[in-house]
């Protein structure tokens, strides 16, 4: 599990400095209104926030009931959000899966993850 904190942290905060500079990749489109990009560039620093969150999780990780809350809050987020992106591919409002795949991706590895190490938790 501490190497997946240490890979979760990495992907976050790669893609929210990425994002920050280039919020049309979120949108994967151009020509959005200031709006969408306003939002895209507040998901952007939310990613670089939760990437440093996790970087730190990752220097003090240790098998007990307070991390193992921590990972399954960790996959509900990413769930969430690949709905939502699903949901907005549905819509019309994602042009593709991309980010529905990312985030379903994350969350099947903290889940495999979670499951292989359950009884390590204390």
């Amino acid at each position: 599990m501490k190497k997946l904190l240490l890979l979760h942290a990495i992907i976050e905060i790669i893609g929210g400095i990425l994002f920050i500079f280039r919020p049309d990749f979120i949108l994967m489109t151009t020509g959005q209104d200031l709006n969408a990009l306003l939002l895209a560039k507040l998901y952007a620093i939310l990613m670089f926030t939760f990437g440093a969150v996790c970087f730190f999780l990752y220097q003090i990780f240790e098998y007990t009931s307070v991390f193992k809350k921590i990972i399954l809050i960790i996959m509900a987020f990413h769930l969430m959000v690949a709905l939502q992106m699903y949901s907005g591919f549905n819509q019309g409002l994602v042009l593709n899966l991309g980010p529905c795949g990312v985030h379903i991706a994350l969350a099947a590895i903290f889940g495999i993850g979670y499951m292989r190490e359950l009884n390590s938790f204390q």
